[in-house]
C-alpha cells in the first residue's frame, strides 16, 4: 500500500521574473498532491536587469542567466522546453508547437512580452532586430557582431524610451568606436517617474557618448533605410526596435478579458478578470484600474505577491493583494562602473550607483543558484479539500485506470478491444530479445525521458547486430490521478513512439502500474542478418566508440546541484542522451565489424573486459579528453554515480592503468544510452571515419586496438 502523490497539476507558461519566484517558494516548501509543470522556450531565464551589463561584458551569459531546468529539479517540477500556440480554457488545455497538449488545474502565466511593431512595415531584406523578448536579443548579439566586426556601423534604435538609452549605453561601450548611434522616437523621455534632472543627465550623456536623438515616428524600416511618417529618411546598418510591448500572439487570440491597450486584465489578486483558474503577472497584464509602464520592476514585485497566491489558492486560504507603486527606483548603466540613479526628485550618477545596482541585482539573481546543495530544509502544505490519505494497493491493483488507458489507446487508433496479447508475424525462426527498465530523471521531460528510454534498449539490438521488429512497453507512472496520470501515459509512449516511427518497429503490448519510482521498462524484439557475438574479436582491429561517454557522472553532478555543470552542459548531455546509435550501427556492418556491444550501466571496462575474455584478447587503449561528453575534468574527479563503486571492484583488477591517469574513472562509470563500442579493421580505417562523418556529422572516437593476450585484458597508456 503506498500513499497517493498527485491529484492537482499547476502549470507555470514561462520562466519569467514572478514565475521562478514560485519555483523558488516551491523548493523549500512542498504542497502534498501537487504536480508542477514549466513551459519555457528556453533552458534558461534571462534578468533583464542585468542584460544591458552583459551587452558591454561586465557580466557572462551565466550570471545573467537563471537555470530553469535546475530551478524545477530544485522544486519538484517537470521541466518542459517548447512553446505554448493556443489556450483552451474551456477545457483547461495548453496545445504545443511540438509536444502533446498539456491540461492544468491551475495556470500561471509570466511570458514576458514582445516588441510592438504596430505602425512600422518591416521588410524581409532589413537587418532588424527586435529588443523583447530580451532572451531574443541576447541570442542575436553573435549576429550583430558579426555585421559590425571592425566596420563602422550606423545602429538605429527605435524607442525614444529609458530602456532605449541604457540600451544605447550598453551597445556604445560594446562596439566602443565602430558605432554611430542615433535614437529615434514619437517620444523623447516622456516615462512620468523621470525627474528633470534624470532627463537631462540622460541627453547630457549621450551627447557626450556621440549618440544623436531624432524626433519622429518609424514607419518603414527597408533593407537600407529607415522612413519617419512626415517622409523623411534615415540611412542605417542595424535597427533595434525597443518601441513598447505587446503580448504574443497565442494570448492576443485567447478569450482572457483584455484591456484597452491589448494587455490581459488581471484583478488586484493578479488572477485573470474572467478566468479565476489563472495568474498572469509581468508585461503581459494589466492589473484594473491600476495601469502602470511595464517594467521588470513591477514583475519582480508582482512575484512576490504570485508566489503568495498560488500557495494560498492552492491550500484554500484568502488571497493577498497587489498594491503597485506609484514610483519606482531606477538604476540606469551609463560608463564602466558608473550608473544613474532615478528615485522620485532624485537624481545621481556616479560608481556608488552601480555599485547599488550590481548589489541589487546580484541579490536577486543569486536566490535562485542552488550551488551544490541538495538539502534545502522543506515545510510541508496541504491541498484544499485534499481527500483523505488514499492508499494504492501493489500488484495489480497499482494498475493505472481503465479510463486513462481507454482514451489514450483510442487517440492512438491501437489496440480498441484491449486485446491480452498480439499476434506477431515474422519471416525468420530466429528472433533477438532483449529488456530494459529505467528510471525517470527527476524533472525531466517524460517525453524526452521515452526517447532515451527507447534508444536504450536499441542498442541491446543493434549490439547484437539486429534491428527492432517490435516493442512491448512496461510504464510505471507515479501515484496519481486524472490529467497527470494522463500527462504521463502519453509524454512516456509519445516519445517512445517518436523513434520506433524511425525504425519502423511495432508497439504490440503493454502495461501500465503506478509506482514511487517513475520509469520505463521495453521489451524489444529484433531480427538479424549476421549474428554479432563477444568472441568475435580480432587481432589488431581498432576500437572505437559511437560517441563520447560520461552520463553516468554528469548526472550525478546535475542532481547535486554542481556548480561545475552549467545549463549549457546539461543541454548538452541530453543532447549525446538523445542521440541513436542506428547509424552508426548500419555503418560498422557496412565494414563487416566483427565486434559491436554497447556501453550502458556496467561501463567501458566491464563491456570492454568481456569482448577480450569471449575473444580470448587485450585491449590496449588510449584516454583523452575526446572520450568525453564534458572536457571539464574536475567533474568526473569529483562526482561519480551510484553505480560506480560496483563498477570498479567487479573491473579494477583486469585494467593495468596509471593511478596518476586522470581519466582513469571513466572507465567505471555507468552510462545511460551509451555509445556502441565497434570493431573495425585497420584498412578501413580511412574509409569508416570518412562515412561516419559524413552521416553523422562528428567522427567516430578511436580508443585503441585489440591485441594478442597477454598480461592484464586492458591496458590503458598514457
Amino acid at each position: 500500500m503506498f500513499e497517493n502523490n498527485f491529484t492537482k497539476q499547476l502549470v507555470l507558461i514561462g520562466g519569467g521574473h514572478a514565475n521562478v519566484q514560485v519555483l523558488k517558494k516551491l523548493s523549500v516548501n512542498r504542497i502534498k498532491g501537487l504536480h508542477t509543470i514549466l513551459i519555457s522556450e528556453h533552458f534558461e531565464a534571462t534578468y533583464s536587469g542585468m542584460t544591458p551589463g552583459y551587452i558591454h561584458k561586465d557580466f557572462s551569459k551565466e550570471e545573467i542567466s537563471i537555470d530553469l531546468q535546475r530551478l524545477c529539479f530544485n522544486a519538484g517540477a517537470t521541466f518542459i522546453k517548447d512553446k505554448v500556440v493556443k489556450i483552451d480554457n474551456n477545457y483547461q488545455k495548453l496545445e504545443l508547437h511540438n509536444l502533446p497538449s498539456v491540461h492544468y488545474d491551475l495556470l500561471s502565466i509570466n511570458t514576458g512580452s514582445i516588441s510592438s511593431t504596430g505602425g512600422i512595415k518591416i521588410e524581409n531584406s532589413s537587418r532588424c532586430f527586435l529588443v523583447k523578448p530580451i532572451s531574443l536579443l541576447v541570442k542575436n548579439l553573435s549576429k550583430i557582431d558579426q555585421i559590425i566586426k571592425n566596420k563602422k556601423n550606423k545602429i538605429a534604435i527605435i524607442g525614444g524610451g529609458v530602456a532605449s538609452y541604457e540600451l544605447a549605453f550598453s551597445l556604445s561601450r560594446r562596439y566602443e568606436n565602430n558605432l554611430e548611434i542615433t535614437i529615434l522616437g514619437k517620444n523623447i523621455l516622456k516615462e512620468k517617474n523621470l525627474n528633470k534632472k534624470t532627463k537631462k543627465n540622460l541627453k547630457k550623456i549621450s551627447n557626450y557618448l556621440g549618440i544623436k536623438e531624432i524626433q519622429g515616428e518609424v514607419v518603414l524600416i527597408s533593407e537600407t533605410h529607415l522612413t519617419l511618417k512626415n517622409g523623411d529618411m534615415f540611412e542605417y546598418d542595424i535597427s533595434l526596435v525597443s518601441s513598447g510591448a505587446d503580448i504574443e500572439t497565442w494570448l492576443s487570440k485567447s478569450n482572457f478579458k483584455k484591456d484597452k491597450n491589448g494587455f490581459i486584465a488581471v484583478n488586484n489578486n493578479l488572477l485573470s478578470t474572467n478566468d479565476k483558474n489563472v495568474f498572469v503577472t509581468g508585461d503581459a497584464c494589466s492589473v484594473e484600474n491600476n495601469f502602470r509602464p511595464k517594467s521588470g520592476v513591477m514583475a519582480v514585485r508582482q512575484g512576490q505577491v504570485l508566489k503568495e497566491n498560488i500557495f494560498y489558492k492552492l491550500t484554500g486560504r484568502p488571497l493577498i493583494k497587489f498594491r503597485p507603486q506609484k514610483n519606482w527606483l531606477y538604476l540606469i548603466g551609463t560608463y564602466k562602473n558608473y550608473a544613474l540613479l532615478n528615485y522620485f526628485f532624485l537624481s545621481f550618477h556616479g560608481r556608488w550607483c552601480w555599485k547599488l545596482k550590481e548589489w541589487i541585482d546580484k541579490g536577486f539573481i543569486n536566490k535562485f543558484k542552488f550551488s551544490n546543495s541538495i538539502n534545502m530544509a522543506k515545510k510541508n502544505f496541504k491541498l484544499e479539500k485534499s481527500k483523505n490519505i488514499k492508499m494504492y494497493c501493489q500488484g495489480c491493483g497499482s494498475k493505472v485506470s481503465k479510463d486513462t488507458l481507454v482514451n489514450f489507446l483510442k487517440a492512438e487508433n491501437s489496440n480498441p478491444e484491449l486485446s491480452d496479447a498480439s499476434i506477431i508475424n515474422t519471416n525468420t525462426s530466429s528472433l533477438l530479445q532483449s529488456i530494459d527498465h529505467i528510471k525517470l530523471f527527476t524533472s525531466l521531460n517524460p517525453y524526452d525521458f521515452g526517447i532515451i528510454s527507447y534508444l536504450h534498449s536499441q542498442n541491446d539490438i543493434l549490439s547484437s547486430g539486429g534491428t527492432v521488429q517490435t516493442i512491448s512497453v512496461s510504464q510505471a507512472l507515479p501515484f496519481s490521478e486524472g490529467i497527470i496520470e494522463n500527462f504521463y501515459m502519453e509524454y512516456f509512449m509519445k516519445g517512445i513512439k517518436s523513434e520506433s516511427i524511425k525504425d519502423d518497429s511495432i508497439i504490440v503490448s503493454g502495461h501500465s502500474y503506478q509506482s514511487k519510482e517513475p520509469g520505463i521498462t521495453i521489451t524489444m524484439n529484433g531480427v538479424f542478418d549476421k549474428q554479432i557475438s563477444k568472441n568475435q574479436g580480432r587481432e589488431d582491429d581498432l576500437i572505437y566508440l559511437s560517441k563520447p561517454l560520461g552520463t553516468g557522472y554528469l548526472l550525478a553532478a546535475y542532481f547535486n546541484n554542481s556548480d561545475f555543470l552549467s545549463s549549457i552542459d546539461f543541454q548538452n548531455l541530453l543532447e549525446w542522451l538523445k542521440k541513436g546509435n542506428s547509424q552508426a550501427s548500419e555503418i560498422s556492418k557496412s565494414f563487416k565489424s566483427n565486434i559491436t556491444t554497447d556501453i550502458s550501466g556496467f561501463g567501458l571496462a566491464s563491456h570492454l573486459s568481456d569482448i577480450c575474455k569471449s575473444s580470448k584478447l587485450s585491449a590496449e587503449i588510449k584516454l583523452n579528453k575526446e572520450i568525453l561528453i564534458n572536457k571539464n575534468i574536475e567533474i568526473l574527479e569529483n562526482f561519480k554515480s551510484t553505480g560506480f563503486d560496483n563498477n570498479y571492484s567487479s573491473t579494477v583488477n583486469e585494467i593495468l592503468i596509471s593511478d596518476s591517469n586522470k581519466l582513469k574513472n571513466i572507465l567505471y562509470d555507468p552510462q545511460t544510452n551509451g555509445p556502441l563500442l565497434l570493431s573495425i579493421h585497420e584498412k578501413d580505417q580511412i574509409e569508416f571515419e570518412k562515412k561516419f562523418q559524413l552521416k553523422l556529422g562528428f567522427r567516430p572516437i578511436l580508443i585503441g586496438k585489440f591485441k594478442k593476450s597477454g598480461g592484464k585484458l586492458i591496458n590503458v597508456i598514457d
